[in-house]
Order: C-alpha cells, then sequence, then structure tokens
C-alpha cells in the first residue's frame, strides 16, 4: 500500500507537468512581421496635398510613416491617433480618425505606424489637419473617422519597439503666437500655471464631452488645455502650483489648445508666479458661525458684506441637476437654509451635488435679498447681491470628502414663515389644485426650432382644506412637459419666497416651492375629496381633435370638431372651437361629457374664454337620455351658465358659476358643449372652455 500511493502521487505529477507544458504549447509565440508597405512619402507630403487646408483625396499610392504622440488609455482622446514624423525635432504632424477605442493597445506612444494613405481625404478640419474619410454634417462637409475595419487595411504597427519622445520645448507665447507651425506635434510649455479660476476645480466636468481649463504664464498670457469628460482623471482637481506640462498640440478654429495624455503629462510641483501654493483642502478650516449668523448679519437691510473671519459648515440640498435651479444652490446647516448664488451652470458636476458638505470662509463676501426678497449668499453685482464667479470660488468654498442625507422639515400649507426660506421642506397629505392636475409643470418648448422655455405655478392644498402654496418650475427644468399629478401624497423641495408686491412682506400667497426632481413628487394615494368629474384637458394636443376618455367629439354640421387648445403664456391647455376659414355653409360641433350620476347637491362649474367674438356661438345643455353616440335624438335642455360673450375682454376666461344639478338626483347625465357657426363671416367667432368640474 506504502508503494502504491508514492506510485500515485508520482503520477499525478507528471500529469501536472504534462498539463504545464501543454498550455504553453497552445499557445505558440508568434513572431512580429513588419508591414509589407513600401513607405514612399512623408507627412510633409501628404500635407502639401492640401496647402491651403482644403479637404483633397489622396490618388496616389502614397504610403507614409510616423510615430504615435497620443494615446486614449486615459480616455482624453477618443477614436483619434495622432502622429509625427520623427521622435524629436519632428517637422509635420497629423491626426488620424478611426472608428475604434483602446487605440494604444496597438498603437502605443513612441511606436512606428506606417500608413496607406490612398483614397483617403486630407484637409483641414476646424484649424487641424485630418486624414480620414468625409462626411457632410449639414453645414458642409468635414472629415470623420474611417471604420475600424478600414483602420485594420491602411494603419499598420512595426516591429520595432516604442521610442522615446522628446517633446519640443516652446514658450507659452511662441505657441500662441505661432500655434499652426506646431500643431499635431508633442510639445513642452515651461513655466505655466493654471490660472486662478480654475484653482481648485477638477480637470473636466464628468460626463460632459469637453471643458477648457486655461493655463497662463507669469505675463498673464492664456492657453487653453481641452480636456474630455469621460477622461478617468476627469474628476480630479488640478494642481495648483507652477510647472510644466506636455501636451499634443492642437487648434479648435482660431483658437490653440493642448490636449494632455494623462495627469502624469502635467508637472506642477513649484510655487505661483506670485509665490504661493493655494490649498484646497477643507480639513484645515474650523467652522466657527452657522447659516443663521450670516441672517443675522444681513438684519433688515438688503446687503451687508461679511467681515468677520467665519467658517461655516453646510450641506447642499438642492443642485441645479435637474434644470430647476439656475446657477444656484441649496445649503443648510443646523440652524437653517440659504441660497447660494454661483455664476457657472452645471453645478453638480462641480461638486455640488446633493448631500455634499462644504465649508465656505464666507468672510469678504454678501449676504443680500433678491429682487424676490429671498436671501442669498454671494458676491457684489451692480449694488446687489450677486452670484459668487469662477475667479473667486476657489478661494472661499472647500469641499470635504463626505455624503449627507437631509432629512427635510415638516411644513404645512398656508403655515410657512420667512426664517424656513431656504430650507429642505416636506408637505404631506396634499394634493394639487383641481384646475392644475394633467397640465403641465412648465413648458419647454423643445419641440421649437427657437425654444422659449416658460415657468409656471402650480397650487399645493391641504387635503384639510386649510392652506395653500404655489409649487414654482422652470421651463428648463427636466421634467417641465410631465404632467401634474391627480393624487394624494407628499411633496418635497425647497422653500422659497417672491416679494410680488417688493414691499418687503412675505404673504403667505407669495411663499413658493422649488422641486429638486419630479421624484419629489409622491401622490400615488387615491386623490382626497375627488369630484366626480374633473376635466382640465391637459391631455389633449393642440389643434388635435379632442379624443379624450368617455368624451364625444361630434361634428354634426360640417367637418369640424373640438380641438386641443395650448397658450404658453399661462402654460394652459382647453378645448377650442371655430368656424373660420372652416368653408363650410355650417358648423355644428359637440362636446359631450361622459355620464355622471347625479346626488342631491352636485354642482357643475366651467370656464369659459372667447376671442374675436362675432357672435354668441357657444351653448351648454344637459340630458338624460343620450346614448353615447347620437346626439340628434337625445333630448337637450339648456342650462343657465354664465359664458363669455361680447362684452368680457378677448381670452379672458369667465367663470360659468355653480350650476345646481339636484333636479337631476338619481338620474345619469351628460353635459354638452355645442358650438354653432360657419364661414360667414359674422360667425366665425372662437370660443373656448376649461375646468369642467362637477362636485358634491
Amino acid at each position: 500500500m506504502k508503494y502504491l500511493t508514492k506510485i500515485l502521487i508520482l503520477l499525478g505529477v507528471v500529469s501536472l507537468v504534462s498539463c504545464s507544458q501543454k498550455d504553453k504549447w497552445d499557445e505558440p509565440d508568434i513572431p512580429c512581421q513588419n508591414p509589407s508597405v513600401s513607405v514612399n512619402a512623408t507627412i510633409s507630403d501628404i500635407l502639401a496635398l492640401s496647402p491651403s487646408g482644403d479637404i483633397t483625396q489622396i490618388d496616389d499610392d502614397l504610403n507614409f510613416e510616423g510615430y504615435v504622440i497620443s494615446s486614449d488609455e486615459a480616455g482624453n482622446f477618443y477614436t483619434t491617433l495622432v502622429l509625427q514624423d520623427a521622435p524629436q525635432n519632428p517637422t509635420a504632424g497629423i491626426s488620424i480618425a478611426v472608428d475604434k477605442r483602446n487605440l494604444y493597445v496597438d498603437f502605443p506612444v513612441g511606436k512606428k505606424v506606417v500608413v496607406k494613405a490612398k483614397g483617403l481625404f486630407v484637409g483641414k478640419d476646424n484649424g487641424v489637419y485630418k486624414l480620414g474619410f468625409t462626411y457632410d454634417s449639414g453645414r458642409g462637409t468635414h472629415i470623420g473617422r474611417m471604420s475600424a475595419s478600414e483602420g485594420e487595411k491602411r494603419l499598420f504597427a512595426t516591429c520595432d519597439a516604442p521610442v522615446k519622445i522628446t517633446p519640443v520645448e516652446v514658450s507659452l507665447q511662441d505657441f500662441r503666437n505661432n500655434s499652426d507651425a506646431y500643431i499635431n506635434k508633442l510639445i513642452k510649455i515651461n513655466d505655466v500655471q493654471f490660472r486662478k479660476g480654475d484653482l481648485c476645480s477638477t480637470y473636466a466636468l464628468e460626463g460632459l464631452s469637453g471643458v477648457n481649463k486655461y493655463l497662463e504664464d507669469c505675463n498673464g498670457v492664456s492657453l487653453v488645455m481641452r480636456n474630455s469628460g469621460y477622461a478617468d482623471f476627469a474628476r480630479q482637481k488640478v494642481p495648483s502650483g507652477k510647472g510644466y506640462v506636455i501636451a499634443v498640440a492642437g487648434k479648435y478654429r482660431s483658437t490653440p489648445q493642448i490636449y494632455i495624455r494623462d495627469t502624469n503629462d502635467v508637472h506642477f510641483d513649484g510655487p505661483r508666479c506670485d509665490g504661493s501654493n493655494p490649498e484646497c483642502d477643507a480639513a484645515s478650516l474650523t467652522p466657527n458661525a452657522t447659516i443663521a449668523d450670516l441672517k443675522t448679519a444681513l438684519g433688515n437691510n438688503d446687503l451687508v458684506q461679511i467681515t468677520d473671519d467665519w467658517i461655516i459648515e453646510a450641506v447642499v440640498t438642492a443642485s441645479d441637476k435637474s434644470g430647476n435651479l439656475y446657477k444656484s444652490v441649496y445649503i443648510r446647516d443646523q440652524s437653517g437654509g440659504i441660497r447660494l448664488g454661483l455664476n457657472m451652470r452645471d453645478l453638480y458636476l462641480r461638486g455640488y451635488h446633493r448631500g455634499a458638505k462644504l465649508r465656505i470662509k464666507v468672510k469678504d463676501l454678501y449676504v443680500g435679498k433678491t429682487s424676490g426678497g429671498e436671501i442669498q449668499l454671494g458676491d457684489l453685482y451692480n449694488g446687489h447681491i450677486g452670484r459668487i464667479t469662477d475667479e473667486i470660488d476657489q478661494d472661499h468654498i472647500f469641499f470635504t470628502d463626505e455624503t449627507v442625507d437631509v432629512e427635510p422639515v415638516a411644513l404645512t400649507p398656508g403655515a410657512a414663515t420667512y426664517d424656513m426660506v431656504g430650507q429642505l421642506v416636506r408637505l404631506s397629505d396634499v394634493k394639487f389644485s383641481d384646475y392644475d392636475v394633467n397640465e403641465y409643470f412648465a413648458y419647454s418648448d423643445s419641440q421649437s426650432n427657437n425654444p422659449n422655455p416658460r415657468s409656471a405655478n402650480r397650487v399645493i392644498r391641504a387635503c384639510s382644506g386649510q392652506g395653500e402654496i404655489i409649487v414654482r418650475t422652470s421651463g428648463y427644468s427636466d421634467f417641465a412637459d410631465a404632467h401634474v399629478r391627480y393624487g394624494t401624497g407628499t411633496i418635497t423641495g425647497i422653500l422659497s419666497c417672491y416679494d410680488a408686491n417688493h414691499d418687503g412682506a412675505i404673504g403667505q400667497d407669495e411663499y413658493q416651492i422649488i422641486l429638486r426632481d419630479i421624484y419629489d413628487v409622491d401622490m400615488t394615494q387615491m386623490r382626497c375629496d375627488p369630484p366626480v368629474l374633473l376635466e382640465t384637458f391637459g391631455l389633449t394636443q393642440k389643434n388635435m381633435e379632442i379624443d379624450l376618455r368617455g368624451w364625444y367629439n361630434y361634428a354634426e354640421a360640417g367637418t369640424r370638431k373640438w380641438q386641443g387648445g395650448f397658450y404658453s403664456g399661462s402654460v394652459n391647455h382647453y378645448a377650442q372651437m371655430s368656424a373660420y376659414r372652416s368653408g363650410e355653409a355650417q358648423n355644428i360641433a359637440w362636446l359631450v361629457s361622459p355620464g355622471i350620476a347625479v346626488s342631491n347637491g352636485m354642482t357643475l362649474s366651467f370656464q369659459t374664454a372667447k376671442a374675436y367674438w362675432t357672435h354668441d356661438a357657444l351653448k351648454v345643455y344637459i340630458s338624460t337620455d343620450f346614448n353615447g353616440f347620437d346626439v340628434r335624438s337625445a333630448t337637450w335642455t339648456e342650462l343657465p351658465a354664465r359664458i363669455a360673450t361680447d362684452s368680457d375682454p378677448n381670452h379672458a376666461w369667465i367663470d360659468s358659476g355653480d350650476i345646481d344639478l339636484s333636479a337631476y338626483s338619481g338620474q345619469v347625465v351628460y353635459i354638452a358643449f355645442r358650438y354653432k357657426g360657419s364661414d360667414d363671416y359674422h360667425r366665425t367667432g372662437t370660443y373656448r372652455i376649461d375646468n369642467v368640474v362637477i362636485k358634491h
């Protein structure tokens, strides 16, 4: 047994060795083969085919070689390969567009590459010589990418090991003055720093295609560094010192700019031109004041500069991510909330995301009241409270690494107080007003060639019947065209205000809620005290025949039916009918409601408006025997409603008054709006109806 065990162990070892050897045999080492392409041209020869930069197709059998100076490994270059004609002291370079990612794997920096150019196009695209295929952007012809398969037929890496690329040293001023001599070459610029306005910021804004950062020399001459928001270093902060940068030289139209491969190209280790070495770390700051202290310092004034060495610590409660805030965020500490004005866009990508904790050196900043009466922390602008610019924000605002969840403060509609303005609040057991249901939160006008977004106010009411408050939404928000919810639930947002009378006193009707996004609206419960019928026509489409569930739209004479209408000024939908230019001898159109089972005490109300009045074209009827499709066979009784007429202003909404339906208790009734007109000039008036409500 002892000998058998040894034999089995030996066989196992042999088996393992055999498997290991077999794995190596399965992966033969294929020797590199240089491309069988004869080089007969230089990059300069290729550029000479387009001396003025006009896009030119290469008809001759030209093959050239170059050395890779770009790299997409960090993501700052995208489907682009930049070659120069020598590892050092190059005379020319060219950018090649190829639809392939991870080019650095086959074409690392310093690799010699051979290119078959016949059939490709060469020329300047936005000021840079490129090689590729053409495409039409709709605004002219450009040089775009060749396909990956086409690239495999034209781009060949040689077997030579990558060589060191020695960048061309150039001063910033010289590069600015003679940028065309350096484009598509690797350059080194000494004695530069990021300008003050870019300190403590990130290289790019994550997710954006490109962001400009600015370098400057000690004489104030500046240069654009273009960085991609998809680069893996996009969220890294730029260094605050001075030194040198290595980069690929480029241009956008007439503006010279540079592109780094990664942050290893940036060596800013020395002090800045003024001898300083700014810190961007919040850890060195100790909070010693609160938001309440800022408001106390303001007192009854409209504007105050903070002169004390105060540092506050606060958390961002609302950002501009949804577009409902513009160049501002809201922050809060244990003492209250306040609006922080910042003269920059995409603040949420700059670190001001919801929950971000920051520390602010408020000395020399200002606290003041906006034109709407809200208190803001910012800077001076034309003698009033303004926004903090990117030239000074890095001197005052410092981010920690913490993200904090903020619990909203409970608020009841009608019970807002001025000291709560700026706070994140939550209203529970509330609903939107009847007239706002199904309307847009705001209006984006996104389908227009020249959009003109409109903000809108929607009213929130407590189910208890006590109090209401406005929800204010920007037309630039990403939920502007969402429809207002029907149900009951909660609303979360920032308490704001607007002093409509500019009297310095904020009344209950001047408080507003600003939503952070559509998810701040949770109206999933059944609507409290719902009407028996509620129709705002918010789900109709402008100039389209109305087709709403339960409603019957019928042309008794002529072909025109009731259509959806929309007025962007008030962000309001309605139903509309007109015989104007119908070309028909008679137009009779009916819009009939769903059947309603009436009980004692029910009332009907609606609104009407007229435009370009020519005659009383609209009447309102009720029927108990309408069969759902034949208005002519039903018995219709006219209702005593107030309808807009000649004496009312055009477009003004007129309340019908409450029409008692108790006489029809126990019966199912239908409400009909009948328009009667014709193409005759004196019978072409327009009528609108809105907010049809039947309630107990």
